[in-house]
């Protein structure tokens, strides 16, 4: 019973030492910041605190299996005393032989070494179990969205997207669409315009069910994505995020991470079109060369660049744009936009953007705020109407909308 607390032990133990692992990771990942506001000596603090809570932890848990060895071994060297003299006193009494004596203390000594070697056995297995569970925990959380067993694949074709009195709310409780209708025809190009937190990006999360709804359905091409599965889904799929996610591998690997089958030819194709060849070939090592760490050995916009390609190479029916231009200078921005009009050929595009120019010349523009849509239309129309896309036309700085209201000059209708 002594040695299941050993578990308990070693599971906090195991916990706060992935808090500290934690930590230092995001302290190295910020070392930029770090040096920027002259916080080392605050940061030094900072994680000098966990550590001395994970030594805290660390020396309970490690006394605890010092005490347990010592008593496991304190226990066993008494019953071998104990039963050295019980033979000895029926010895003297002549009850046994020298020869039983003998026999018997050898026996319960072997047994007894044993028995003191399987207690240590089953320390260390519940201290390992303790660390086991730790993270064993963190792998099986059940997921939020989950494919239905009967799960079909979805066959995208046209690109016809349609909210049917979509409800949504996250699990703190915070709504964010309520009743939304909405159609997006196949083919269209489709803007998405609001202030931060008007719900441009969670109506693209849905889309890729990221989340499941709280009531009402999305459907595709006429197929409900909640009766679809969830790869599927995602593979017919291509989106372009505002911060691009590259892993520490080749340039190339990167790229065609958009399309595994693609040639390099291929490869080459999308890169140029994304206008990323010509700063990949100046490197030593070309469509070779590591991109460390989430990309930390390119430029803002050359990582964007990266990803622009590997979507590019994807080539699906439905794209995302999620300001995807946003890390680029306005040279190369203009430059990438022609290849943009390649790519958005025959193909429903939805894009998310806070500089309006880069909007102004599709289909349809969609006016968010607090997650109802009170303004559908094309550029021309919307400023036409003088509303609230008019306002937001007037009130971008440097081609880009303010993060907020401005004294409350933008009301809801």
């Amino acid at each position: 019973m002594l040695a299941t607390r050993c578990q308990v032990y070693a599971k906090k133990y195991a916990a706060t030492r992935s808090t500290v692992s934690g930590k230092i990771v995001d302290g190295v990942t910020n070392m930029m910041n770090t040096k920027f506001f002259s916080r080392l000596e605050f940061e030094r603090m900072y994680l000098a605190n966990y550590l001395d809570q994970e030594v805290k932890i660390a020396r309970k848990t490690f006394w605890f299996m010092e005490f347990m060895r010592w008593f496991q071994f304190i226990a066993t060297t008494i019953l071998q005393i104990g039963i050295i003299i019980f033979a000895m006193k029926y010895w003297l009494a002549g009850q046994i032989t020298v020869g039983s004596f003998a026999m018997v203390t050898s026996l319960a000594l072997l047994i007894i070494n044993d028995a003191r070697g399987l207690s240590r056995r089953f320390l260390e297995y519940f201290e390992y179990m303790g660390n086991i569970s730790d993270g064993v925990g963190i792998i099986v959380r059940p997921h939020e969205v989950v494919d239905k067993p009967e799960a079909q694949p979805i066959k995208i074709t046209q690109g016809e997207i349609e909210f049917k009195d979509v409800n949504f709310k996250y699990s703190e409780g915070i709504q964010v669409f309520q009743n939304l209708n909405l159609t997006i025809h196949p083919g269209e190009r489709v803007g998405l315009v609001g202030f931060s937190g008007s719900g441009k990006t969670t109506f693209v999360n849905l889309i890729l069910r990221m989340y499941d709804l709280s009531s009402g359905k999305i459907t595709i091409d006429g197929q409900d994505i909640k009766e679809c599965t969830q790869d599927s889904l995602r593979a017919q799929i291509s989106v372009i995020p505002q911060e691009p996610m590259l892993f520490h591998r080749s340039l190339i690997e990167n790229i065609r991470y958009g399309r595994t089958e693609a040639t390099d030819e291929e490869v080459i194709a999308a890169a140029k079109a994304a206008r990323a060849h010509e700063f990949i070939s100046k490197l030593p090592e070309g469509y070779q060369a590591l991109v460390g760490e989430r990309g930390v050995k390119l430029s803002g916009g050359q990582r964007q660049r990266i990803a622009i390609a590997r979507t590019i190479l994807r080539s699906s029916t439905i794209l995302l744009l999620d300001e995807a231009t946003s890390s680029l200078d306005s040279v190369t921005e203009k430059a990438i936009q022609a290849s943009f009009e390649t790519l958005m050929k025959n193909r429903t595009v939805i894009v998310i953007a806070h500089r309006l120019s880069t909007i102004s010349h599709l289909n349809r523009i969609i006016v968010f705020d607090k997650g109802l849509i009170i303004e559908d239309g094309t550029h021309e129309e919307l400023l036409r109407k003088k509303g609230h896309y008019s306002l937001l036309w007037s009130m971008q700085a440097g081609g880009f909308l303010p993060e907020t209201e401005d004294n409350g000059i933008l009301v809801s209708p």
